[in-house]
């Protein structure tokens, strides 16, 4: 047995906990703030992007100000107006009140996504996290249009904001894929998939009850659901994302080589026209192409 094979290697078997812990870093993983291990490429730009809209929407009015009214998911606007951009943008937006509601998001899109992008890659999940937002959106609009969910309070438009659908989806792909994990809930060490019981508990129960932030518990129980279904069936359906990568990469590879190739087809004529009438024979357009043929060569 190589050392490749060996269980302590494997990513799946590591122990890790939702807030400490956590396998060797490897593949661009090295060491960040404080010795935590330094995210992946897709989480550190999904971190970036929420705490940079946060910062952007504080410096202009907040959730008065246009760019938070502009990206904010409002039901009326999509249906009625087709501004669709505002089911992904709301994923990028928090609490312009409370600090706590970006920061639980973030500490989840960093401890849940880093493990995920190991397994997957960044890419994959990318487009995980896009469609996981999509589908917690999708569920919440439902809801709305048949009235189980109000679009309006006192005739004011309700909001919905936040990366939480992204991040339980996060959640329910790592109680599939790493049942060994713990997080901290509520000052305790919990196992995972007992703590995504619990949400989903919580969640249905503030749902069916109509409570505060109902909306967002819709949203939150979408995205867990999707989750758990891609960590027990995500590979399949990324192989269709890995098939449209390879053959965007072989077209591209072919129409580089038509380029190259045509190219050459241009430089054999000039050589022709050179050796048949002479270098004098040449347009300024046909020198400059072969000086410039000339000079990749070297």
């Amino acid at each position: 047995m190589s050392w490749r094979e060996r269980p302590y290697t494997q990513e799946d078997d590591y122990r890790g906990s939702f807030g400490g812990g956590g396998p060797p870093s490897r593949g661009g993983f090295s060491s960040w703030l404080g010795g935590m291990p330094a995210p992946g490429r897709t989480v550190k730009w999904l971190l970036i992007a929420n705490v940079g809209m946060f910062v952007l929407c504080k410096l202009t009015g907040g959730d008065n100000g246009i760019i938070y009214r502009s990206l904010a998911m409002y039901v009326e606007d999509v249906t009625h107006r087709f501004q669709i951009w505002r089911l992904l943008t709301f994923s990028y937006l928090h609490d312009q009140a409370s600090l706590f509601h970006i920061l639980f998001n973030m500490i989840g899109l960093y401890f849940l996504g880093m493990p995920l992008e190991r397994r997957w890659g960044s890419l994959r999940l990318f487009v995980f996290y896009t469609v996981a937002s999509l589908v917690g959106v999708s569920l919440y609009v439902a809801l709305s249009l048949i009235g189980w969910l109000p679009a309006r309070v006192l005739g004011v438009p309700v909001s919905l904001i936040g990366a939480s659908g992204g991040v339980l989806a996060m959640l329910g792909a790592c109680a599939v894929l790493f049942p060994s994990f713990q997080i901290i809930f509520v000052f305790f060490p919990v196992p995972i998939r007992l703590a995504s019981l619990i949400f989903v508990i919580m969640y249905s129960w503030n749902l069916f009850e109509r409570g505060q932030n109902a909306g967002g518990d819709a949203c939150h129980l979408a995205g867990l659901a999707f989750g758990i279904y891609m960590g027990y069936d995500g590979e399949r359906w990324f192989g269709f994302l890995d098939t449209w990568r390879q053959r965007r990469e072989a077209r591209n590879r072919r129409e580089i080589y038509e380029k190259a190739a045509a190219a050459e087809r241009r430089i054999d004529a000039i050589l022709d026209k050179v050796r048949e009438k002479g270098i004098g024979s040449l347009t300024r357009a046909e020198k400059r192409e072969l000086e410039e043929a000339t000079r990749a060569r070297q």
